[in-house]
């Protein structure tokens, strides 16, 4: 496979991703699906990642259900996992896959070539690999599970959403998510060779909010509100902005031909929430921008 780096939202540093070969993209993607099939019959967490019609949207209806009622948990824990797919423990993938350990040996020892240089990848799952993102959800796959075996018991109020990497976890009380609820996660990753991201991971109010898979998800007295992310909306405003900026002698129609499918991919993803007055301001924006 042949690496390169490429910047991602929020990232410290940017993240080396694969570009799979011919080879890959042939075997992989039948691979995948026989480990697929096995995944769903054992896996019965709530996430929304790289399955069959779910989508971040179905990720934030869930949050919804979890937060919107008035007795609902008030407190959450925002966490991330600091390069999951760079430390994924090899041992723990071949011991818990199931599949052929040779073949998924190999390939996770195949290595990657990175401006002219082959690089071993004795640790990591390489991103943009075919079954990657299988792999990662089938090694965080239980988490829930370890996690609600004595909340429901004690009536703490939990639930977990996840996202590929990113999670929620809701809770009765700050000091639950901090010293019964947190532990277990760390202690479940570290068996997997990972740990929480530090700079990312905090435990917030819902009345103040937290940002999740690009939503800001906040209770306003007693009304739930999901709205686009204020960092969304403006790395939006900042490309668009940067491409007017650089085609300063553009034609109208060639203009309008660039932007069309930004702007409405944008307004696509956010369609299903509370967008209207953030769809003004976004046109208000635009258009004094093209106005200049």
């Amino acid at each position: 496979m042949t690496a390169m780096n490429i910047a991602t939202p929020c990232a410290l540093t940017d993240a080396p991703s694969a570009v799979v070969a011919d080879w890959d993209s042939i075997v992989w993607p039948t691979v995948e699906q026989t480990v697929i099939r096995l995944q769903r019959r054992i896996a019965k967490a709530i996430r929304y990642d790289f399955r069959l019609k779910r989508s971040t949207a179905d990720a934030i209806e869930q949050c919804f259900c979890a937060l919107a009622k008035k007795q609902a948990p008030e407190w959450i824990l925002e966490a991330d996992i600091k390069s999951c797919f760079d430390k994924i423990d090899h041992a723990w993938l071949e011991e818990s896959i199931p599949m052929d350990t040779s073949i998924l040996k190999r390939w996770l020892e195949a290595g990657y070539i990175e401006k002219s240089e082959w690089l071993s990848t004795l640790e990591d799952t390489p991103q943009g690999g075919v079954i990657s993102p299988t792999l990662m959800n089938m090694t965080l796959d239980g988490l829930e599970k370890v996690i609600k075996e004595d909340a429901y018991q004690q009536r703490l109020k939990v639930h977990v959403v996840r996202f590929s990497d990113d999670f929620v976890i809701t809770g009765v009380s700050q000091e639950v998510l901090e010293k019964q609820v947190k532990p277990v996660v760390e202690t479940f990753l570290a068996e997997r060779g990972l740990t929480l991201s530090p700079e990312k991971t905090r435990i917030t109010h819902i009345r103040e909010g937290f940002d999740f898979l690009g939503f800001n998800v906040r209770k306003y007295e007693n009304k739930l509100l999901i709205k686009p992310a204020q960092s969304s909306v403006k790395a939006l405003l900042g490309k668009i902005r940067q491409f007017i900026k650089s085609h300063p002698t553009i034609k109208t129609e060639h203009l309008i031909y660039h932007l069309n499918p930004i702007v409405r991919g944008w307004a696509y993803y956010y369609r299903h929430v509370v967008a209207k007055v953030t769809f003004a301001k976004i046109d208000t924006a635009i258009f004094m921008s093209l106005k200049r």
